[in-house]
This record gives structure tokens, sequence and C-alpha cells, in this order.
């Protein structure tokens, strides 16, 4: 099946092109050879880093979900992560498909509640990058954006308060839906009703995923910065650009190919050495890759003695 899907043969053309330029441009040996620059000690505490925001990541969904998963935390965080392993390594973001059959699996949560809520979180996952990628455009050479240093505090503000004006508008489109019971606008109401109808748990969703992906975005920077010489701001937008790749309609396997050239064209603003840009873009995704491997598999089976010490506790 996956054979026959035009998709994969474009995701691995990409994967194949890409190993080629990097190997042309930098050279992999040398592109792996670097990593000897990252103590063992500093390379631990950012994985470690990594779990927290794993386990942030559970979270956000165990408190979106809560109707459906109230009590199993473990199990929850569980699917998440299996969710986003399957979603780093299956090209085109085919691995979204994942979350919403392993939620129907293990909580009887139907596709029509899970599958736009899914969807109402990614999008809100796409407002937090682009808001903390604007922060960083003072930075570009040039300024583009001549804000006055005592009014960055309330254009940051106006920019996490902006997502709530969506409530109002939201409920109101409900209403109007439902108000046409046996129709399609009937059923079309019934898959928003998984959405957030009041503030606070829009507000909810919000903060935790501000929290993540500030979290996650300082890590990538750190990470950058230990493969070629930028300021923290500079790798804050090459590791932001990178993220947003993901919203790209077309993805190498894995993201290779994509992800690099995110972060290649979130740096070019300041003429860095393109080659030296792309390797370590390279060895920032294999960090993200590596932690997807590591951290999954740790997870799950901690999930898994988690659950069946629970069940025979039970019996």
């Amino acid at each position: 099946m996956l054979l026959r899907s035009w998709k994969f043969w474009i995701s691995l053309a990409i994967l194949l092109v890409f190993v080629v330029v990097v190997e042309r441009s930098y050279g992999w040996i040398a592109v792996l050879a670097s990593w000897q620059r990252i103590s063992a000690a500093e390379l631990a505490v950012a994985v470690t880093l990594m779990l927290v925001s794993y386990l942030l990541r559970a979270f956000r969904f165990y408190d979106f979900f809560n109707s459906y998963c109230h009590g199993h935390w473990w199990r929850l965080t569980r699917i998440t992560v299996l969710h986003n392993f399957f979603n780093n390594l299956l090209p085109m973001r085919s691995g979204e498909a994942a979350f919403p059959m392993l939620m129907k699996t293990h909580f009887s949560c139907p596709v029509r509640h899970s599958l736009p809520a899914l969807l109402w979180l990614r999008l809100l996952d796409l407002y937090v990058l682009l808001a903390l990628a604007v922060w960083t455009l003072s930075d570009l050479p040039g300024n583009p954006i001549s804000v006055d240093p005592a009014h960055v505090w309330l254009w940051q503000a106006g920019l996490l308060v902006l997502p709530l004006l969506v409530l109002p508008v939201q409920n109101r489109i409900r209403q109007l839906l439902a108000s046409h019971p046996g129709s399609v606008a009937n059923k079309l109401a019934d898959l928003m009703q998984a959405l957030p109808s009041s503030p606070w748990p829009f507000i909810r969703a919000l903060l935790w995923t501000l929290v993540n992906w500030v979290l996650k975005l300082a890590i990538y920077a750190w990470v950058l910065q230990q493969f070629i010489t930028l300021s923290f701001g500079q790798s804050w937008v090459g590791a932001s650009t990178g993220e947003l790749s993901s919203i790209l309609p077309i993805h190498g396997v894995a993201g290779a190919g994509t992800y690099e050239a995110g972060i290649v064209a979130g740096l070019l603003p300041w003429q860095l050495d393109t080659a030296a840009v792309l390797a370590a873009a390279v060895n920032l995704h294999l960090f993200v890759l590596g932690c997807t491997l590591l951290l999954t598999a740790i997870i799950t089976l901690a999930t898994s003695r988690l659950g069946n010490r629970r069940s025979s506790t039970n019996t």
C-alpha cells in the first residue's frame, strides 16, 4: 500500500537528494564528527529537558481530552508519544492519523471529536510558533520591525491575547450550525463539540502550548549553537523556521531535507556560510530524531510496566 503512494516516492526522492547534497557540500563524516563538541553531560541535560517537553505535551492533551481519559494519565502519555513518533518518522505528516485511531481504541473517543480537536491544537501550535518567531524579528539585519523597547511587552501580550478573540466567533458559528437540526450544518456543529467553549480551557490550552514551545525552541536553539557560531536570537529563528517547515505540503522521509531547508531559509538574512548552516541543521535534526527514538522507547516501556502493575494490583 505504501509503495503505491506517490507521496512516499516524493518523500524518498527528497531524502536521496538531501543525502547527496549534504555529502557534496560538507561531508557526512565531518557532520557527524562535529558531535564531539558536545560533552556527554550537556547532551544528557538536553535530552532530559526534551523528556520534560514530551511530558508537557502529554499533559496538554490530557487536560484537553480529560472528559475521555480522566484517571488514565500514563495511557494518554503513551498515546501522545506514539503519535509524535509516527508523526516524526512517517512521510507527509501521515502519522497524524495515528492519534484519532489510538484515542478511539483506548478511550472510545469518536474520530468526529478527536480529529477536529487535533486540528484545533495543531492550529494553536502554528499560531504560537509564528508568535514566538515574530518576537525575534527585531534581531534581523536592518531591524525590519521598529518597536519602542518600552512597548515590546505590550506587543507580546497582545499576541498572546489575540487567540481569545477567536472563542466568541467559534461559539457563534457552532450555535448557528446547531440551529439547523438534521442538516449538514448540525453535523458540522457536532464536529465542533470537542473544541473549548469557555475561556478557561482555551487559556489553559494556549498556556501549555506556549510553555512547551518555549522549552523546545530553547533546547533546539542551544543545540544549533553547539555546531555553528550564532547568537541565541539567530539560533532561535533557525529553530523556529525548521519547525515551521512542517506546514509544507511536501516533506522528506522523517522530514529529512525539508526540516534542514527550513533552518537554512530562516538564517539566510545573516548571510552565513550555507554549508556550515546545513551541517548544523542536519545535526539538530539528528538530535530531534534521536530523542524521538530514545524517549519513545523509554516512555512506552515505562507506561507499559505501570499499566501492567496497576492491572495486577486491581485484580
